[in-house]
C-alpha cells in the first residue's frame, strides 16, 4: 500500500521503516531540511541502533522517499499516520497539541478524495476524539476523512526491535467509522497480525488511556524500585538481593526494578504528568496525587545525586571540580530530552561546581546547548582536578572501563549513581565506590 507518515522525530523513522519492512510503499514527510537531507542519504538523522541499516536498505529499494510538501504527500497516497511531537506545555503539565492539530488541518484540507488517518502521537486522554472531530471538520465538502488513534510503546535505544516486533496494537476510533478504520489498518498491519500480534480494537477514550496508564505504571514501578532502595539503606538491608527476589516472581517482573537516578526521555515525564493534570480535571485527585508523587519521587532521585556529590566534597560544589560521565538520558541514544544525568550535572553547575561532562553519543548536543558546562572529549579526561565523579548514565564504556587505568586521576571517589559499576573491581584499584545516597546512612559498603 502507499502510505504516508508525518514527522520523522524520534517515532516517525522508527514506524516509517517498519512499514517499508512490511512491504508498503511509504513517503514520510517533515519540514526540517537538516532531517531531509539525511533520511534521502540513507541515514537516521539521530543516534538510534539499527535505525540507519533499515532507512538505507528501503531508500536504496525505493520503499522510502521523503518530501516537506504535504500537497506531495496527499497525491502519494490514502492512508497517514501522524507521528509528529506532543511536548509538555511550557509552565504546565497538559501536552501541547500544537503541532498535531497543524498537521492534521494540513491534511484534511488538501484532501481530494476519502483517506484514513492514525494517530501515532501521544494525546492527553480524551484528545484522540476531539481532534478526530476537527481533521473531519476541515475536510473539503463530499470527502470523508476518517481518523483513528494508535498509541505507540517504542522504546528508545530498541525502537527497531519494538517497532518490527510490536507487543500489542492498540486502535481507538469511533463507533461510525471503526469498520473502515480497522479494515484499512487491517491491511497496513497484516505482516504483523499474521505473525501473532494482537488488535485491540476500541473507542478513542480507552486508546487513549492505554498508553498513558502503561507509561505510567513503568514510571511507578521504577519509582517504587528507588523508594525500596531507600528504605534498604535505612534498614541495612541489600537492595540488589531484594530486587532480584522480587524480580522472579513472575506477577512482578524484573523490568524496571533497577535503583540509581531514575528515568528521563522524551516521553515517561510528560505522559505522567499530562495524566496526572487529566485526573485532576475529571475529579480524581487521589488519581493525581498518586501519579504526582511516582514523578516527584523520580525527580528526588536527582537532588539527591547532587547532595550526595556535595557531602563528598571537603568544600561543597561551590568552586569544586566535578565529573560526570554520562549525558544521554540512557545508553545507546543520542537524546538528552529530560535526563537526569544532564539535570544532575546543570543543578551542580548552578551550585557553582566546574563540572566537566562526557557523554559516547551527545557530547556536541551537549555544548551547543549548555555552554556553560565543560563538556570533553575522553572519560579520563573528565577526571582532571576534578573532587568526585559522578556516572549518571550506565553506558558499557563506563562499566568496561578497567578503573586502574585511572591511576594518574587525583579523583579517587566515585558515585555510581546507576549501579553499574562493579564494587569490588573498582574499591581493589583504590576507589572509594559509593552508591547514590549512602552518605545518609551509616551502612556496610554493597558488595
Amino acid at each position: 500500500m502507499k502510505v504516508i507518515v508525518i514527522g520523522m522525530g524520534r517515532l516517525g523513522v522508527p514506524y516509517l521503516t517498519a512499514l517499508a519492512e512490511l512491504g508498503h510503499d511509504v513517503l514520510g514527510v517533515d519540514i526540517n531540511p537538516e532531517t531531509l537531507e539525511e533520511l534521502r542519504a540513507g541515514r537516521c538523522p539521530f543516534d538510534e541502533p539499527g535505525v540507519t541499516d533499515y532507512i538505507a536498505k528501503h531508500t536504496a529499494g525505493g520503499r522510502l522517499s521523503f518530501t516537506d510538501s504535504y500537497d506531495e504527500a496527499v497525491a502519494h497516497g490514502e492512508v497517514f499516520f501522524l507521528a509528529v511531537p506532543t511536548p509538555q506545555c511550557e509552565g504546565a503539565m497538559s501536552m501541547d497539541l500544537r503541532a498535531v492539530e497543524d498537521a492534521l488541518v494540513s491534511i484534511a484540507r488538501r484532501l481530494t478524495r476519502d483517506a484514513v488517518l492514525i494517530g501515532k502521537s501521544t494525546v492527553p486522554v480524551g484528545a484522540g476524539a476531539r481532534l478526530a472531530a476537527l481533521a473531519a471538520a476541515e475536510a473539503p465538502e463530499g470527502v470523508r476523512l476518517r481518523v483513528g488513534w494508535s498509541p505507540d510503546f517504542l522504546r528508545e535505544a530498541l525502537s527497531m526491535e519494538t517497532t518490527l516486533h510490536p507487543a500489542r496494537l492498540v486502535l481507538g476510533s469511533s463507533d461510525a467509522d471503526r469498520a473502515v478504520v480497522e479494515g484499512v489498518i487491517r491491511r497496513v498491519w497484516g505482516g504483523w497480525l499474521e505473525a501473532g500480534v494482537e488488535l485491540l480494537s476500541t473507542d478513542f477514550v480507552t486508546a487513549d488511556l492505554t498508553k498513558a496508564a502503561s507509561n505510567a505504571f513503568l514510571s511507578t514501578k521504577m519509582s517504587f524500585a528507588n523508594l525500596v532502595d531507600d528504605i534498604c539503606q535505612a534498614a541495612g538491608a541489600d537492595f540488589g538481593t531484594v530486587s532480584r527476589a522480587m524480580a522472579l516472581d513472575p506477577r512482578i517482573g524484573s523490568f524496571g526494578l533497577t535503583a540509581g537516578l531514575g528515568w528521563g526521555g522524551s516521553c515517561l515525564g510528560k505522559d505522567i504528568r499530562a495524566f496526572a493534570d487529566r485526573a485532576a480535571d475529571l475529579g480524581e485527585s487521589a488519581a493525581a496525587e498518586f501519579l504526582s508523587t511516582v514523578d516527584a519521587t523520580n525527580t528526588r532521585r536527582r537532588m539527591l545525586a547532587v547532595e550526595h556529590a556535595a557531602v563528598v566534597l571537603p568544600g561543597g560544589l561551590d568552586g569544586a571540580v566535578v565529573a560526570v560521565w554520562g549525558a544521554s538520558f540512557k545508553p545507546f541514544v543520542g537524546d538528552i530530552s529530560d535526563s537526569p544525568a544532564l539535570d544532575v550535572a546543570l543543578r551542580m553547575r548552578r551550585a557553582g561546581a566546574d563540572v566537566r561532562v562526557h557523554d559516547p553519543s551527545v557530547n556536541d548536543l551537549v555544548r551547543r546547548r549548555h555552554p556553560d558546562l565543560t563538556v570533553v572529549d575522553a572519560p579520563a579526561e573528565a577526571l582532571l582536578g576534578a573532587g568526585v565523579l559522578v556516572v549518571a548514565t550506565d553506558w558499557p564504556r563506563y562499566t568496561a572501563l578497567d578503573p586502574a587505568s585511572l591511576v594518574d586521576s587525583t579523583t579517587r571517589t566515585v558515585i555510581d549513581a546507576r549501579r553499574c559499576l562493579d564494587p569490588n573491581r573498582w574499591r581493589a584499584a583504590g576507589w572509594d565506590h559509593q552508591r547514590l545516597g549512602a552518605f545518609r546512612h551509616h551502612t556496610a559498603p554493597e558488595a
